[in-house]
């Protein structure tokens, strides 16, 4: 299990705005713990962050994760000093009304609360409708334009208040679990190569990628860089063991069920069978994931870079997406940094990707 001391950096992790195109502060985060347990780190035009551990070792292999989290950007202040938003990625506006925000300004957050019209004043088509986007607005308690402006600079971004708190049976609720729970899981994987790294052959390259909420392109680049044969990303997926959710249009994937693995035409079925054997000899109880098409995911990209890359995605179980309240298991992301040490401490210069 995951040392307590730990779970103070994916406190750090989360408490460290970083909306897509805006993840300077995460990545700041992530520069200073990794280094700790790599040869060498940069960070890329785009903001990734590239940590490389026994460079010159063989084969190349790309362990990801994006940093990016979603956001408002602030696009216009009416005359009483209230703030209008796009959405940065992709909200169901339904769960936004009362959501508590920090507006991050020059000179630091703003405490801010996304309004909408009350419930007692809808008409009674409107109070059974999700909320359009355009009819939400940021109340940071101005009463002005020209307070607000002074305030908060056009083209400021918001991010959710709601930090990292803990519930039953070591289990996490917080905003931005998607993705920085599994930045968590990849830095502790380095960490534990890091331990063993005299039985380490290949050289293993750990990136925080940017932008993957609108568009995947921090992913992309970065592999292009590293120039990898073996990439595994890392993210978060949907759990069916709550109400609402179908087992048939999912898979059966469940809280604390350990990592979930997928399959399908993104995934290279020889690493797909190598992560499966890390797990069986390991001991941890996985899970499959059996993805037809895309999986929206960085995966989609990275597998298409040069003249390809051998792929695979990992992913811990996650309730309520794209939420405030995001839950995921500590014992999920544990046993997801372990397979993937214990996955890439397998591999050698004779490790087969052919399909």
């Amino acid at each position: 299990m995951i040392d307590e001391s730990r779970v103070s950096f994916l406190e750090r992790l989360i408490s460290s705005p970083s909306p897509s195109g805006f993840e300077q502060p995460v990545q700041q985060v992530v520069r200073e713990e990794v280094k700790q347990y790599t040869d060498e780190v940069r960070t890329d035009v785009h903001g990734n962050v590239i940590a490389a551990l026994n460079p010159q070792g063989t084969p190349r292999v790309m362990l990801t994760a994006h940093g990016d989290e979603l956001g408002f950007l602030i696009r216009y202040i009416d005359e009483q000093g209230f703030l209008y938003f796009a959405p940065i990625g992709g909200f169901d506006p339904s769960t936004l009304p009362g959501n508590r925000v920090h507006v991050h300004t020059p000179s630091g957050p703003i405490l801010g609360v996304i309004g909408r019209s009350p419930v007692h004043t809808l008409s009674s088509e409107d109070r059974g409708k999700s909320p359009k986007l355009a009819d939400l607005w940021i109340d940071i308690g101005a009463t002005s334009q020209e307070e607000a402006r002074e305030l908060v600079p056009l083209g400021s971004v918001a991010t959710r208040a709601a930090l990292l708190e803990r519930m039953q049976n070591d289990t996490i609720v917080s905003r931005a679990l998607d993705d920085k729970s599994s930045v968590f899981a990849l830095v502790e994987t380095m960490r534990r190569l890091h331990e063993k790294r005299e039985a380490l052959k290949a050289g293993v390259f750990f990136v925080s990628a940017v932008q993957e909420e609108v568009g995947s392109r921090g992913a992309q680049t970065a592999a292009f860089s590293v120039d990898p044969l073996i990439a595994v990303a890392v993210d978060v997926t949907f759990t069916s063991d709550h109400p609402g959710t179908s087992k048939k249009d999912l898979g059966d994937v469940r809280l604390h069920g350990g990592p979930v693995l997928s399959i399908g035409g993104h995934i290279n079925p020889r690493i797909y069978q190598l992560l499966v054997k890390a797990a069986d000899e390991a001991g941890i109880a996985w899970q499959v994931d059996p993805q037809a098409a895309r999986t929206s995911t960085d995966t989609d990209v990275i597998q298409v870079v040069r003249g390809g890359v051998a792929t695979a995605l990992v992913s811990i179980p996650c309730r309520y997406l794209h939420t405030g309240s995001e839950i995921a298991s500590l014992k999920d992301i544990d046993e997801v940094a372990e397979l993937l040490a214990r996955f890439v401490l397998a591999l050698d210069k004779d490790t087969n990707v052919i399909p």
